[in-house]
């Protein structure tokens, strides 16, 4: 087969998908994840099936311990040792797939020598696909301790050394059943935009799906800051998120503004529910009047 155009690291997702047709149109919840494709035995697993983007964890091996180097290794916390590291993991992503990569650092430390890895992969071969650099940068819901990764070094490093991305900048949370209203403040919202606004990348912000509806009218504001914005909502293994909930944000949002980081079985009824064109839909009163009237999906108003 004809050899794929070129793609730049700081591309559009969506647009690389629909390149490669592995979707037909903008939608982010068409897009598939991969979660923790860390250890090599992971990374293969991912490499085999069908899904679109690689989400992997990079940290410092040995990180706070009496061991620990200066060397990227692919490892959730708590694990700090890994029989893969970024470099390995880097050579064998980009030789066995064109499937896109989600970076997640879970140490600022890790930040610069990683880059650096990146940096010099980039002299030798196109990456050729989209890159996506994630960190927690901060505080966010029910969160005691400020564990965030710290926000302008980590920034300041990309635009340094490898600014061709797109950031994925998040707030660390934590769900509480005891306190299932708490969730992001404007002012968290607000903070955020003050520290990106001004930057040259795409940002999407992960979003924790179980606290997105209750702080909808501030998401709400963020993406209308600006047209490099997106959310990617993500579900933490035993939150109750449910359909509706998901629905109320895709019927107040682009489709192109909204990824979809959801386990089964909620993901497949949400795809179910939202593709079925003839739904009612759950409108926000401070949403976009002309989304109202002029659904996405239909070419007259609804007046």
């Amino acid at each position: 087969s004809a050899p794929k155009p070129a793609f730049d690291t700081d591309g559009d997702l969506l647009e690389y998908l629909l390149n490669l047709g592995s979707i037909d149109r903008k939608d982010g919840l068409l897009v598939t994840w991969y979660h923790s494709a860390n250890k090599k035995s992971e990374l293969a697993a991912g490499l085999k099936s069908d899904v679109m983007v690689l989400e992997a964890d990079v940290n410092i091996e040995g990180h706070n311990t009496p061991n620990e180097t200066d060397k990227p290794i692919m490892a959730h916390p708590p694990a700090v040792y890994s029989d893969n590291s970024f470099q390995e993991w880097l050579d064998v992503v980009l030789n066995s797939s064109s499937k896109g990569i989600k970076l997640d650092f879970k140490s600022i430390k890790a930040v610069d020598p990683s880059l650096a890895i990146l940096l010099k992969k980039s002299s030798e071969v196109k990456l050729n696909r989209p890159l996506w650099l994630n960190a927690d940068i901060l505080m966010g819901p029910n969160v005691p301790i400020n564990t965030a990764v710290n926000a302008s070094l980590f920034l300041s490093l990309i635009q340094e050394k490898y600014p061709n991305c797109t950031l994925s900048l998040g707030w660390t949370t934590l769900y509480s059943f005891l306190f299932p209203n708490k969730t992001y403040t404007q002012k968290m919202i607000q903070e955020m935009h003050s520290i990106v606004g001004t930057l040259p990348q795409r940002v999407t912000f992960p979003v924790r799906a179980v606290m997105g509806r209750l702080a909808w009218p501030h998401f709400s504001w963020l993406l209308a800051q600006s047209d490099r914005y997106s959310l990617t909502l993500w579900q933490g293994k035993t939150d109750p998120i449910t359909v509706e909930d998901l629905l109320f944000i895709r019927d107040n949002s682009r489709a192109e503004q909204i990824y979809y980081d959801i386990y089964d079985p909620v993901l497949s009824q949400f795809k179910e529910a939202a593709l079925n064109s003839t739904r009612k839909r759950f409108y926000y009163p401070g949403g976009n009047l002309l989304d109202y009237f002029h659904p996405a999906d239909s070419d007259e108003l609804w007046i």
